[in-house]
């Protein structure tokens, strides 16, 4: 009798981390780009690298495409530049972290 109502409440629960994810996406590539690198750099050192990785792993097509998130589109929104300078905040891991995201989005 709880299973319709758990699947849905789990739905919802599902679409709110969605929208958190992306506007958390947002707000970082924002950050990036307008040069508030320190901010951006604190925020970065509160992250347990290992479990980012593993959770930029569990990313694929499907999983883009129903973030809303258009690879063409974060191509163009995301340079090289911006890319190492995420590495350099991220620290370790930095570069296995960006080598993966490169994947993700197609840049060499």
């Amino acid at each position: 009798m709880n299973n319709p109502f758990n699947k849905k409440l789990s739905e919802l629960f599902g679409k709110m981390d969605e929208k958190v994810l992306q506007a958390r996406l947002s707000a970082a590539m924002d950050m990036l780009q307008k040069g508030d690198a320190e901010e951006l750099a604190k925020k970065l050192n509160k992250v347990d690298k290992e479990e980012l990785l593993s959770k930029i792993n569990e990313i694929d097509d499907s999983k883009l495409k129903s973030l809303n998130l258009n690879k063409d589109e974060l191509s163009k929104r995301i340079n090289e530049e911006d890319l190492s300078k995420l590495s350099a905040l991220i620290g370790d891991r930095g570069d296995e972290i960006i080598s993966r995201i490169k994947e993700l989005i197609n840049k060499s």
